[in-house]
């Protein structure tokens, strides 16, 4: 693999990577906001300032990983990337439900005696 190659194809990865950490990131604005109740205008704010923090980092992946350049398959890799955060999360969520549900289940069976 030549050296351009291998280059654009680490570019690709940190693109991906960079889609999944903004996806997980968001995430953090979500339960700290079911955990700490907010006012639409605060959620409007935090929103913008989110959207504002993101746009650096992907200005700042790409100047760091490919000198500036855009390309379009950056892009398709940042998608690529919270595309499967949000897959694992859902599987991981139905994972978790399961489980959740069946350790409850046992609970109340030793609970009651059954």
């Amino acid at each position: 693999m030549s050296a351009v190659v291998r280059q654009e194809a680490v570019f690709f990865f940190a693109s991906i990577l960079t889609g999944i950490f903004l996806v997980w990131a968001y995430d953090l604005f979500r339960i700290f906001r079911k955990a700490v109740p907010h006012h639409i205008l605060a959620v409007s704010i935090e929103d913008v300032l989110y959207w504002i923090v993101v746009s650096f980092i992907i200005f700042g992946m790409i100047f760091e990983k490919n000198n500036g350049a855009l390309r379009g398959y950056s892009f398709v890799g940042i998608l690529l990337g919270v595309w499967l955060q949000y897959l694992a999360e859902v599987f991981f969520r139905k994972i978790w439900t399961k489980l959740l549900k069946k350790i409850g289940k046992r609970g109340k069976m030793s609970v009651h005696g059954r």
